[in-house]
Parts: C-alpha cells; sequence; structure tokens
C-alpha cells in the first residue's frame, strides 16, 4: 500500500521536507517554519507524481502524517 510503502521511505530519509520546498512566495516562506506541513506537502507531492489524483494524495498524506505521530 502506497501509505506503507511512504512511512518506510520517511524512516529511510529517503524523503525529506525538501521535496515539496516552493523557492519563493508566501507558501515558500509558511513552509520553511512549518516541519510538518513540509513533510505533508512532500508526501502530497510525491503521490501525486505517482498518478494520485490531488484528493487521493490529501488523503494519503494526512495518513502518512498520522501514523507517523
Amino acid at each position: 500500500m502506497i501509505i506503507d510503502e511512504l512511512i518506510g521511505q520517511i524512516e529511510r530519509r529517503e524523503i525529506s521536507r525538501t521535496d515539496a520546498m516552493p523557492r519563493d512566495s508566501l507558501a515558500g516562506s509558511a513552509l520553511r517554519h512549518q516541519p510538518e506541513l513540509q513533510m505533508f506537502a512532500a508526501v502530497r507531492a510525491l503521490s501525486i507524481r505517482a498518478g494520485y489524483s490531488e484528493f487521493e494524495s490529501d488523503g494519503i498524506a494526512s495518513a502518512v502524517m498520522t501514523r507517523l505521530r
């Protein structure tokens, strides 16, 4: 399942917060100061790149973050 795969990648440090870091803008500034939001955004971006919809990716990222706590 994608959630287990993503958690494994996070634990192996194959996913980092900077995977989804915008270079400029207010969003980029907010992400630089919010580690949990950064990880959520990185997981969401990876699942979108894997072919999941934005809606599905939000759910996947939420599930991953819930299990990491």
